[in-house]
């Protein structure tokens, strides 16, 4: 074959495969992120109604689900099987079986205004971060109303809660941007039932200004994604920062971590950035 013709035949064939892999790329908008126990990652899509599941190596898509969604942004996993979804516009937790890809559980209640986080105690109360109402409210799997939190007992008042997360025997609540301590505050979790919560723990060390995303490894370091400052911060648990990741982030609203890397949302320019457990950026998926 000429060689002239291989060489434009080739790049035909890599300008095509590059224009495909954009035009089916998975995310629009990418909020929560997951990892399920076969180390599959679950991204939200606020803008594009769905929940995808991708393989985190390459990010080729593997499952997606539409049902019940209107504007997801949080995710949470209740069991190895059972995802919840927070969704921002609709105002509603949904749940949804992995395996079947299913809807399975629509938890709703008049008190429920731009859910942006969500988690459940042992008990299966449900705990949301209501953004637009400045409080915290439990409900019980029904969606009725358990209590509704507006502020701990040093009188920081939830404003524009992001996230909140249970993990062990605390309770986490993004707070900010610009808002009492403008960070994450951690309290006991039967403690928080009381409306007068008092604290356990602070992180903000002059670094959180919207925290959207939290989690943890196995040393119980916290992991922080910042929306507004476009960071994510690592802490001690007693609120030491340890490492702060400010490059190839564009409004983040999701940290998880898997297989010793760091994956984080940007939900601008709709990809996953992917860090080694150094902060070191290692490649996006897009």
């Amino acid at each position: 074959m000429n060689f002239k013709i291989t060489v434009l035949a080739t790049l035909a064939l890599c300008l095509s495969l590059t224009a495909n892999a954009h035009a089916t790329n998975p995310l629009n908008n990418p909020n929560g992120i997951a990892f399920d126990t076969q180390g599959h990652l679950w991204v939200a899509n606020y803008v594009g109604n769905t929940v995808v599941a991708l393989d985190p190596a390459n990010g080729a898509l593997l499952h997606t689900i539409s049902q019940g969604l209107s504007g997801p942004t949080r995710l949470f996993f209740a069991s190895p099987e059972i995802l919840y979804v927070a969704n921002t516009k609709g105002n509603t937790i949904t749940a949804y079986n992995i395996k079947t890809l299913k809807l399975v559980n629509t938890i709703s209640n008049s008190n429920i205004n731009g859910p942006l986080g969500i988690a459940l105690d042992a008990y299966g109360d449900v705990y949301i971060a209501n953004n637009q109402e400045n409080n915290v409210i439990v409900l019980n799997i029904d969606g009725g109303l358990i209590e509704t939190i507006t502020q701990d007992n040093s009188g920081f008042i939830y404003t524009a809660p992001g996230v909140v997360v249970i993990h062990g025997q605390n309770i986490y609540i993004g707070i900010g941007p610009n808002a009492g301590p403008n960070g994450v505050i951690s309290y006991n979790v039967g403690e928080f039932l009381t409306n007068n919560p008092k604290e356990v723990e602070v992180y903000n060390d002059n670094v959180n200004t919207g925290p959207t995303a939290i989690t943890f490894d196995s040393k119980n370091h916290v992991y922080i994604a910042e929306y507004t400052s476009a960071t994510a911060v690592e802490y001690s648990p007693r609120g030491k920062r340890l490492m702060v990741i400010n490059q190839h982030l564009d409004g983040p609203e999701g940290i998880a971590l898997n297989g010793g890397k760091i994956y984080i949302s940007n939900s601008n320019p709709n990809n996953i950035a992917v860090f080694n457990a150094q902060g070191t950026w290692l490649y996006n998926l897009d």
